[in-house]
């Protein structure tokens, strides 16, 4: 087949990983031709071209900066985009059929694209992976008010669900919710979890560990990580509140990291200082193989949702810990089927949800007690990873549905 790839958030660093250019590579390591349509930031380059390798072109796109920069700066991006899209794609993939289309969620802006490739190709499949249920998990949170602009991109959104031919869902909470919040074929939905090529867990020599626990401040401390972008989706003033607890009640061997960026980072940290908590560290980055060393060295993984959503939400980030053996402490509001996820099908953590301190702490408390808890979910999480979360995974499902 000739497949091509509509991708926002596709690496140009090609030191990183990343899940879309793991499964365009296994699609063209199975001998179809693969086509990449990606966005290439201003920062990286200034120009558009083709970088070529064995049975796969990736097109990168100039089209302006979309990532790490303000809403007016994203905004103007985000209105170019389908042009600079169609253009590219006109000028450098013409003279190609494609078979298969493959696009992820949050794809408001690229469903003009969509829709260009859909009269040109009619014969092509398309496939929405979704991953984001935009624009209500927006409103949910308070980033959005239901206004002109969100019944613009709710417009959007169902005529992407209507012009995709199948939709490949994290769970089965996003299918239900899809279907009963929009008019779209039962036929189309099928479930997608998010994938990893990368398998291996390598074990770190004491002297390198030592190095990394006396670098974060965590030696001889029970280590609690959350990782990711930090804003009203996390929630994490209630992840404050828990360490609050422990200093309360005299808990003085646990330990928080919080790496990443984002628009609450600036009040969570005020948050800290405010409340003289020393058992939690800030962090703005780490390297990615560092962070992946802080992981392996932290005994428990944190998964945050605001209690505010309405819609099903999977984090993303907990592929890794599962795919590093790292057991989850989770609170997650209530729609979401995450607590089935971790406790039923994966069996890889505990889950509370968001406001109830009382179980956080509770289960906090059982997994810092009990390493062989912490075991058996570090295996769990592992094995559910090899069954049900690899790059070779996701290939053999998608192609499972379209050739059904």
């Amino acid at each position: 087949m000739n497949v091509l790839f509509l991708m926002l958030n596709y690496p140009y660093d090609p030191s990183r990983e990343h899940m879309y250019k793991d499964l365009s590579r296994k699609f063209a390591e199975q001998g179809h031709n693969v086509y990449v349509a990606a966005l290439l930031e201003h920062k990286n380059a200034d120009r558009t071209f083709v970088q070529e390798e064995s049975n796969h072109k990736i097109l990168w796109i100039n089209a302006g900066d979309y990532f790490g920069v303000n809403k007016f700066k994203k905004g103007l991006t985000a209105i170019q985009l389908p042009l600079h899209f169609n253009k590219a794609i006109k000028d450098y993939f013409s003279d190609v059929d494609f078979d298969l289309i493959i696009y992820p969620t949050p794809a408001i802006t690229l469903y003009y694209t969509v829709k260009k490739l859909k009269k040109k190709h009619p014969n092509a499949e398309y496939l929405l992976v979704v991953k984001d249920i935009f624009p209500q998990n927006a409103v949910d949170i308070g980033m959005m008010d239901k206004n002109i602009v969100y019944k613009a991109f709710r417009y959007i959104e169902k005529k992407l669900y209507q012009t995709s031919d199948y939709l490949g869902c994290m769970s089965q909470g996003n299918i239900n919710y899809i279907q009963q919040n929009n008019n779209v074929d039962k036929s189309k939905f099928f479930k997608l979890e998010n994938w990893s090529s990368v398998y291996n867990v390598e074990r770190l020599e004491s002297t390198q560990a030592e190095k990394i626990k006396q670098k974060y401040g965590i030696d001889k401390k029970f280590v609690l990580t959350f990782g990711g972008n930090i804003s009203p989706a996390n929630e994490l003033e209630f992840l404050v509140k828990l360490a609050e607890r422990l200093k309360l009640n005299g808990v003085d061997d646990v330990h928080f990291l919080i790496i990443g960026k984002g628009i609450a980072k600036e009040k969570i940290k005020n948050l800290v200082l405010d409340k003289k908590l020393d058992n939690i560290s800030l962090f703005d980055f780490v390297p990615t193989e560092e962070y992946d060393q802080l992981l392996k060295l932290s005994d428990i993984g944190l998964v945050n949702l605001n209690r505010n959503y309405t819609i099903p939400n999977i984090p993303s980030k907990t592929l890794n810990l599962m795919r590093l053996g790292i057991p989850v402490l989770a609170a997650t509001d209530v729609n979401t089927d995450y607590r089935k996820l971790i406790e039923e099908e994966a069996r890889c953590g505990l889950w509370s949800e968001t406001g109830d301190i009382d179980i956080y702490y509770n289960n906090l408390m059982k997994l810092r007690s009990s390493k062989d808890l912490r075991d058996e979910l570090s295996i769990n999480g592992r094995n559910y990873f090899e069954n049900h979360l690899t790059t070779d995974k996701a290939y053999k499902n998608i192609i499972e549905k379209v050739e059904d």
